[in-house]
């Protein structure tokens, strides 16, 4: 069966990405037939399933480690690749190169690989794909910053509920939208990074399901053309709530009363963390990017950047924005880098001046940094 490299690759690179975190064991199920291939990858938490047109007719069905062939088919270099199975193999065929994956097992015989399904639905919607790719952008910036930390496990964890998707730290991320039916789940980086799979608005449901050992789980269900995503999720009530009582605490911060307002441009201030932040970075050999502290200081329409090596970056506010007095905080440089990597807005909007945080805003996402004073 020979396949089309480029777009088994768009799939592949995917999957790869969201594998990428996974430590258990995840297959992948190959199955032809009738003009159609599906590339089905599943572990004990999450099945995604990729339908692709092709035009060979040929029946094959095979089962093989996800990470294995994937990486394999993502470094591919020519136009077509051609697979076969011989002796409890896939051979791959590249050019004149040559591989083989074994083929996986189960009391002789193939694997059967198990497809996740929400049987019955007790919420059941569509979601826009702006809305999961705002989560994927804005709010697994949040989640990216602290993998190398020893977090909480709700740290790890975006809480999404009709009014929109939360994520927290040293500070908090709110992405602010509307769902059309009320809903409260947890989702973690594995199944989010997953939704780069959709082009189109998901037909999205979620069901319970009690096991034979009396154990509740939660499942979700996504299908848009041709991908189909379903996962378990987290359940526990205990959990849900312990991460619903943050989001609120969070929400409280949108309305307080701040003395200061001013607006910046993302690229003034993309340009000099950058610049800041190479310092650190060239400092040591292990140079911790987790934390770099800075002074900001701003005074009438001048921004004032410093950091520990007594660096000093300067920089103008825009649109006429500026204080009555001067005003400093101290903030982590890499919690103001997550808001500007996941922006493409030309300008952010910082709210200051009660000593405790700063709240950065554009459209409908709100950044709450927590201002790093020594008590």
């Amino acid at each position: 069966m020979i396949l089309n490299t480029k777009l088994f690759k768009e799939a592949a690179d995917t999957i790869l990405l969201a594998i990428g975190v996974d430590k258990t064991v995840t297959n992948l199920e190959l199955a032809a037939g009738n003009g159609a291939l599906f590339l089905n990858v599943t572990n004990s938490e999450y099945y995604v399933s990729i339908k692709q047109t092709i035009e060979n007719q040929d029946t094959f069905k095979a089962v093989v480690d996800a990470t294995t062939f994937l990486s394999l088919i993502s470094s591919i270099s020519t136009d077509e690749f051609e697979l076969t199975i011989v002796d409890n193999k896939i051979v791959i065929k590249s050019g004149k190169s040559k591989y083989s994956i074994p083929l996986i097992y189960k009391n002789d015989k193939l694997l059967e690989v198990p497809v996740i399904r929400v049987d019955e639905a007790a919420v059941e919607m569509q979601i826009p794909l702006a809305i999961l790719q705002s989560i994927l952008n804005i709010n697994g910036k949040e989640i990216a910053k602290i993998k190398k930390l020893d977090t909480d496990e709700l740290q790890r964890l975006y809480f999404v509920d009709e009014t929109g998707c939360f994520t927290f730290n040293s500070g908090a991320c709110i992405n602010s939208f509307t769902l059309a039916k009320p809903v409260k789940m947890l989702l973690n980086d594995r199944i989010v990074k997953l939704f780069k799979l959709f082009d189109a608005d998901v037909e999205f449901k979620l069901g319970y399901e009690t096991t034979q050992a009396d154990r509740k789980l939660t499942k979700i269900a996504m299908t848009a053309n041709n991908v189909y995503m379903a996962a378990i999720i987290p359940s526990d009530d205990i959990l849900l709530n312990r991460m619903a009582q943050p989001y609120e605490t969070a929400k409280k911060f949108l309305t307080l009363d701040y003395k200061y307002n001013v607006e910046i441009s993302t690229t003034d201030l993309e340009t000099v963390i950058n610049r800041i932040a190479q310092f650190t970075k060239n400092s040591v050999e292990k140079a911790n990017m987790s934390w770099i502290n800075i002074l900001v200081t701003i005074k009438d329409n001048e921004v004032t950047i410093k950091d520990t090596f007594n660096n000093i970056e300067v920089f103008n506010t825009i649109n006429n924005t500026a204080t009555s007095e001067s005003y400093e905080f101290p903030v982590n440089l890499p919690d103001l880098k997550a808001v500007v990597d996941s922006c493409k807005n030309e300008k952010l909007s910082l709210f200051f001046g009660n000593y405790k945080n700063i709240l950065i805003t554009r459209d409908n996402i709100f950044n709450i940094i927590p201002e790093r004073r020594i008590r």
